[in-house]
């Protein structure tokens, strides 16, 4: 068990100012068996009210409208999780198992990966359990990939990123995506925060023996109480933190800061 302090911080800049703002969030930790909230709290700039709610994935969204004219928008979350060892995140939810087995959006297989996963049967056996088979293909696309910042983008799907045998989390994630499901192993893309990174990140929960199993490909590894999830999906459009529609703008950057650490 671990007791985790951690702040996320996203500045938006533009270059004209915005007029209206709609937003939704999806930065608040989510509460299950391996992790809960303790405490958290939110500020936003320019202030503004908002309501939160659940998605169709269970993921907590803050909603709502910022109609003060601005040319800088900051938000900023920072607050305490329990997180446990235990690599369990929740029971299978039989309602919303099913939309995680088939091709969907960034992770749709093409010619390189199907081609991977042939070979993969070769390496795969017939008594190999569930969680076997996930480390298995885990383990073979790590050999397969090199971790590359920069080398991708936020619109690359798993298929692009897999023919150039490089890429970053959201890729390595995709990937695994595609290939368990391949395996008709249910699985679904994480997004998240972890102990060390200055970055967002994201890994995968598999569907096995009646749990969500996560495995982080990145690294080729099981989670550990030094991950924070924040929101799952089908891919990561799904469960994106940041997302919005807007009034004026121009051109924007964005600026993302993390921090995480442990806490006795």
């Amino acid at each position: 068990m671990a007791f985790l302090d951690y702040e996320y911080k996203m500045k938006i800049s533009y270059s004209e100012p915005v007029d209206k703002c709609y937003f939704t969030i999806k930065a608040v930790p989510t509460d299950d068996f391996r992790q809960r909230n303790i405490t958290y709290d939110i500020e936003m700039i320019p202030s503004t009210t908002f309501s939160e709610s659940k998605d169709s994935f269970g993921n907590t969204q803050l909603i709502g409208c910022d109609n003060v004219p601005h040319s800088v928008f900051e938000f900023k979350i920072k607050g305490l999780v329990e997180t446990h060892d235990l690599n369990i995140s929740c029971g299978l939810e039989e309602n919303r198992v099913g939309m995680y087995r088939h091709p969907h959006g960034k992770c749709i297989p093409g010619d390189c990966i199907k081609s991977f996963a042939e070979e993969l049967k070769q390496e795969i056996s017939d008594g190999d359990s569930e969680i076997q088979k996930c480390k298995k293909i885990m383990a073979r696309l790590y050999e397969a990939m090199r971790y590359i910042p920069g080398s991708t983008v936020v619109e690359t799907t798993a298929e692009e990123a897999f023919s150039k045998g490089e890429g970053v989390c959201q890729d390595y994630s995709h990937i695994l995506i595609c290939l368990l499901r391949m395996f008709h192993i249910p699985a679904r893309y994480v997004c998240g925060l972890i102990v060390g990174e200055g970055q967002s990140h994201a890994w995968v929960e598999a569907a096995c023996d009646g749990s969500y199993i996560a495995f982080d490909p990145t690294h080729n590894r099981e989670i550990t109480d030094e991950y924070i999830k924040l929101g799952v999906g089908r891919d990561a459009l799904d469960c994106a933190i940041n997302r919005g529609v807007m009034w004026g703008g121009g051109l924007q950057t964005q600026d993302i800061q993390v921090t995480v650490r442990k806490v006795h």
